[in-house]
């Protein structure tokens, strides 16, 4: 059973369920509101050098292997980052995952055979 996958679906599910709420609440929850609240936060100094490397990125995709993010961040990744899909979930209770999330960019595709990761704007 693929719990990664499992995970991630179940992700989608409650941000579909949040907006959901957002509506029938009066809130706004669109995507622009998010997108500015992700914005507004900044990228832990762990993984500053990442974030520094895809915001300088005129490109709208920006593909990269594990090894590559690690050159980038000066150390090794978790073991977790090569064993489970979740570690690359674009949401804000990751601190790897805001280094992306802040400039813009979000994990599109994840090859943790081949240990390579897709951002895009």
């Amino acid at each position: 059973m693929n719990y990664d996958k499992i995970i991630l679906e179940m992700l989608d599910r409650i941000k579909a369920l949040e907006d959901q709420v957002g509506k029938l609440t009066g809130k706004k929850m669109t995507e622009q509101i998010q997108h500015n609240e992700i914005t507004q936060m900044k990228a832990s100094k762990k993984y500053r050098r990442l974030s520094e490397l895809l915001d300088g990125s005129e490109s709208k995709s920006v593909t990269l292997t594990f090894n590559e993010i690690e050159k980038i961040v000066g150390f090794t990744l978790p073991e977790s980052a090569r064993e489970h899909r979740a570690f690359w979930a674009n949401t804000t209770t990751h601190s790897i995952a805001l280094s992306w999330l802040c400039v813009g960019y979000k994990t599109v595709d994840v090859d943790i055979i081949n240990e390579i990761i897709v951002f895009e704007r």
